[in-house]
């Protein structure tokens, strides 16, 4: 047992969020850094420097995955039109999906080298 590499915190999160739900860098920061009362996808291109379409593929990754949700919001008044506000599920939650993709891997796994 003596590879297997300790886990130190923030890069090794990084690391086990791609891997267990297969996000890009880009996801996983996104997800890292929504606060918990959200942002628009404006706020989150200005502080990521990158293109808006790249931002919204990676929000769409992150929703059809279930990491994430959006809320619709009304423009200010006087103003026409709907805006959304994205925000992460809860830390729990995700710590949860966490632990049952790893469960499923390993179940796969164990069956992989019973054939053996």
């Amino acid at each position: 047992m003596e590879n297997i590499p300790s886990i130190d915190n923030s890069t090794n999160i990084k690391k086990i969020l791609r891997c267990a739900f297969d996000l890009t860098d880009l996801e996983v920061s996104i997800l890292l850094m929504l606060p918990i009362d959200g942002l628009r996808v404006k706020e989150i291109y200005q502080k990521l420097k990158k293109d808006r379409t790249t931002i919204q593929k990676s929000l769409k990754n992150l929703l059809d995955k279930g990491l994430i949700f959006r809320e619709s919001k009304c423009c200010v008044q006087g103003k026409r039109g709907r805006y959304f506000v994205y925000k992460p599920i809860e830390r729990e939650e995700i710590r949860k999906k966490v632990l049952s993709n790893i469960d499923k891997w390993y179940e796969g796994l164990q069956e992989s080298v019973k054939s053996i």
